[in-house]
């Protein structure tokens, strides 16, 4: 993924009405552009941003609002792995603030004793 500022757009309805409605991987980050959340379009980039931003308006507000940016896929899976390997790579292991969530949310085999 370019890592330009110039390919950085804020998150906002317009934006999202004017995104392609094919797959992608997306970004969004603050002002500063700090990434919060790496994640896939699933199939249709526009139609993914406007419900995931409304699934995720706990994202805190911030000063200067959030950006995205994202890159056509047409495997997803494979790019997302591919973006959030990058990401680690640059940030010491550590994913972005909203997939760290999606990460620690494994289910635990449960043991159960005959009764």
């Amino acid at each position: 993924m370019n890592t330009e500022h110039a390919n950085w757009r804020r998150l906002t309805p317009d934006t999202i009405a004017e995104l392609p409605e094919s797959g992608a991987v997306f970004e969004v980050a603050n002002l500063v552009r700090t990434v919060h959340y790496i994640g896939t379009a699933r199939g249709n980039l526009r139609q993914r941003l406007a419900t995931w931003s409304q699934e995720h308006a706990k994202l805190s507000p911030t000063p200067g609002g959030y950006f995205i940016r994202y890159q056509p896929a047409a495997v997803e899976d494979r790019a997302l792995e591919d973006r959030l390997s990058s990401y680690r790579a640059a940030h010491g292991g550590r994913l972005p603030s909203g997939n760290r969530e999606q990460a620690t949310t494994v289910s635990k085999p449960t043991s159960r004793t005959a009764a």
